[in-house]
């Protein structure tokens, strides 16, 4: 990336494109789908310039986020250059029926060149919610069970004996699970089905009759994050010509805008299973430590009833 000191909104915009291309056209979708997986508040945009910059990057956040985690920025980083949107409030005149003039404050949305740290750039306190891997996906599989299925808002998920690992009825909106199969193959049946059951609500956008291939992306996106085993998917697209691949990033939109609901879902879930289980261990640590304290009184006042008893004896 041209390392401009100041650099604009439209400059950051047009290596946007310039870099998107080149992702694609060197066939690095994957890269990019990982990006979406990992960064699902940001757009698709900004996954490209993310990528662009800092390639290894696992886990982006402003400058006063990672504060709010109290970590910092370490010396000499350079930051992210990325497209932030925001809301600032501006002062507009209104003139009434009467001619009287007045002044009120009137939000709007504000695009301006934004600043990202990648976690590897900042110190401090253990991040604990970095990403998620089998490990915790296992300890917390009845978390992420409920999440997942209750991002599919409409249909009911039934667990029986049947061939098949997973089938959806889309007449009645019910998801039947295979009864019997392992935590990951639940999890990864979950994650199909719903990623389906999302896409058919949102709009089409982009090029048509890729439906498998929003599927599969998603599917990509979210267990990039979730550090489940990745599917040995074919995104090549190399049939397409710069308008198609120009069309395409309306269905890039789309998977994002899944697979954030999905790991919005879940990624919540998770931390707050995380802390209820801090909170509960240090309950029992405080009534530990209370117990301990009640003892002590009383073993000090046996002390000395024992003594009184030796004097009594002599």
């Amino acid at each position: 990336m041209e390392d401009k000191k100041f650099m604009t909104l439209e400059d950051l915009t047009a290596l946007s494109q310039e870099k998107y291309m080149e992702i694609l056209k060197q066939n690095q979708i994957k890269n990019l789908l990982r990006a979406i997986g990992l960064f699902p508040d940001q757009t698709i945009t900004n996954d490209v310039l993310i990528l662009s910059q800092k390639p290894e990057a696992i886990c982006v956040k402003r400058m006063k986020e990672w504060n709010f985690y109290k970590r910092v920025v370490k010396k000499a980083e350079k930051a992210i250059k990325v497209v932030s949107h925001h809301i600032e409030n501006f002062n507009q005149d209104f003139v009434d029926e009467k001619g009287n003039e007045y002044s009120q404050e009137m939000p709007k949305l504000v695009c301006d060149v934004g600043f990202v740290f990648d976690i590897s750039q900042t110190e401090g306190k253990e991040y604990e919610y970095l990403n998620s891997n089998k490990e915790s996906i296992a300890a917390h599989f009845e978390t992420v069970k409920k999440a997942l299925e209750s991002t599919a808002k409409e249909f009911t998920f039934e667990y029986r004996n049947q061939e098949s690992a997973s089938e959806i009825d889309w007449e009645n909106k019910v998801v039947y699970v295979k009864d019997g199969l392992s935590v990951n193959e639940v999890i990864n049946e979950l994650i199909e089905d719903v990623a389906a059951v999302l896409l058919t609500t949102r709009q089409n956008e982009g090029l048509e009759n890729i439906g498998e291939f929003e599927r599969n992306a998603v599917i990509y996106a979210v267990n990039s994050k979730l550090g489940l085993d990745l599917p040995e998917y074919d995104f090549s697209v190399e049939h397409l010509n710069d308008e198609g691949l120009n069309k395409l990033k309306g269905n890039l939109q789309k998977v994002r805008s899944v697979t954030k609901q999905m790991l919005s879902n879940v990624e919540s879930s998770i931390e707050r299973a995380i802390r209820n289980l801090d909170k509960k261990m240090q309950e029992q640590e405080e009534n530990l430590d209370q117990s301990k304290e009640q003892e002590t009184p009383k073993k000090s006042k046996a002390k000395t009833k024992s003594k009184e008893t030796e004097r009594e004896v002599q």
